[in-house]
């Protein structure tokens, strides 16, 4: 919507025909709109996260002190968020300094934006290095996540200040503006070419080698990560990898082979690794034939454990390789005996073999419980934190596409509408991070409903 138009020849930067764009009313309306509810629920399911987990020691763990600095980081773009509800609310004849306010927003937005980069590589960083040294202790742990958040915040508020003092010149122009929560805009009749100074071009090489290693390391861990748990691939799925017969031949055909033309299995051949090995039955009639290959590439699920945990793995294992330990016990010789003096003599009286098997399976099972809690835990962290890493692509990625200098220049004032809306997708990543974990975390939702009842009873509404 063009208002007026005015020339300026005393200013050599402005171009001769200058005009005035103001942001329609529909735009308007929506931003307010969408900043207000945005805002309401970001700092109310953020807050209640870090209530939550603040308030519950089994989510008090280094890898969820993670998560509350993407709470926090959260927070802190809902004050972005309302700088840029004050801005785009204005009336465009208020007298406003949108200066300092348009500098205030694109900081926090490169702060917010590369801290949440920053943390998903912590995450994954953290993940990888646990898993391939599982018996690092606690305070180790803690070491490791407290340097990586100090770290990633001293990188991410200088860059963001780099990039602030860079790019914050002629904001109100469509053509150059990287706010789009202003209510006036110039635009020039005749297009102009898009030349980055030097500090520019520095601020936009240092951010694109924090964004690129970041997703390196991102990428790499996750990778190792799936590969491990047997997402990737077919490791660990499956021992015996079947002989594939030449389908040219008929099915009748397995019926004619003779006896010396099958490989007998022989374990202590050296040579056996390497050809396959067939079962059949010893009637002449049958014409059933089985071929299997042994694959040494392929592992079961207690070498990957041994591989994840080598120190629980060898504690279980000599756990089931020691032998029972003999104890004193009453004979069932006589029914006038006592107990043997003597403990080399196990238990022979009727259930005792029994109550050992039935403790055996009990055992076996605890173990196979453990293991299997532990790699649920595992996996359901892993989920949880791609689906997190995808949601921030999805929402940052356009939005930092598009504020490269001279992308959107033949789209003319509707570039201020297209960063407008990436930037409205951006302020997204406020309440998908909390509400993801509020609502399909049971351990969250958990404590969560703890939490309530703690505050019903407190406050005698329940008892």
């Amino acid at each position: 919507m063009i208002n007026s138009t005015h020339a300026d020849p005393n200013d050599t930067n402005l171009p001769i025909s200058i005009t005035v764009w103001n942001l329609p009313l529909y735009a308007v309306i929506v931003s307010v709109i969408y900043l207000s509810l945005d805002v309401v629920f970001g700092l109310l399911t953020n807050t209640l996260l870090i209530v939550i987990i603040y308030h519950s020691p089994s989510l008090r763990t280094p890898p969820n002190s993670h998560l509350v600095n993407i709470s926090i980081n959260n927070i802190l773009l809902c004050v972005c968020i309302l700088f840029s509800l004050t801005t785009v609310s204005a009336r465009p004849a208020d007298s406003i300094n949108s200066r300092i306010l348009t500098g205030v927003q694109l900081f926090l937005t490169s702060v917010c934006s590369m801290q949440y980069l920053c943390t998903f590589a912590s995450i994954g960083f953290y993940r990888n290095h646990t898993m391939q040294k599982p018996s690092l202790t606690l305070k180790v742990r803690r070491t490791i996540v407290s340097r990586s958040i100090i770290i990633s915040l001293m990188i991410t508020y200088l860059l963001g200040l780099v990039f602030t003092l860079a790019f914050l010149r002629d904001d109100n122009q469509a053509a150059s503006t990287l706010n789009p929560f202003q209510r006036r805009f110039q635009v020039s009749a005749v297009p102009s070419a898009v030349y980055l100074t030097a500090d520019q071009l520095c601020a936009l090489g240092f951010i694109s080698i924090v964004y690129t290693v970041g997703l390196i390391i991102i990428f790499r861990c996750y990778y190792n990560i799936c590969r491990t748990l047997n997402i990737t691939g077919t490791i660990g799925r499956n021992r015996i990898l079947p002989l594939n017969r030449n389908f040219s031949l008929s099915s009748d055909a397995t019926g004619d082979c003779n006896m010396h033309t099958r490989t007998a299995y022989a374990p202590d051949d050296p040579d056996s690794f390497g050809r396959p090995y067939s079962i059949s039955c010893d009637d002449l009639d049958s014409s059933v034939v089985v071929h299997y290959k042994r694959n040494e590439h392929l592992l079961a699920f207690e070498d990957i454990f041994a591989l994840e945990n080598p120190i629980l793995a060898s504690n279980l294992r000599n756990q089931m390789n020691q032998k029972l330990p003999l104890h004193p016990s009453l004979s069932n010789s006589s029914s006038n005996s006592t107990r043997s003096r003597f403990p080399d003599f196990a238990d022979i009286s009727p259930g005792a073999d029994l109550q050992r098997l039935q403790a055996l399976k009990n055992n076996s099972a605890l173990k196979k419980q453990t293991l299997r809690r532990d790699r649920l835990s595992l996996s359901s962290a892993t989920k949880n934190s791609m689906i997190m890493l995808t949601a921030y692509i999805s929402c940052t990625f356009p939005l930092l596409f598009c504020s490269i200098p001279g992308i959107l220049n033949g789209v003319g004032a509707n570039r201020v509408i297209v960063l407008l809306f990436f930037r409205l997708l951006f302020y997204l990543n406020v309440c998908i991070y909390p509400l993801w974990y509020l609502l399909f975390s049971k351990r969250v939702r958990k404590c969560m409903f703890r939490l309530f009842e703690n505050v019903l009873i407190c406050l005698k509404v329940r008892r």
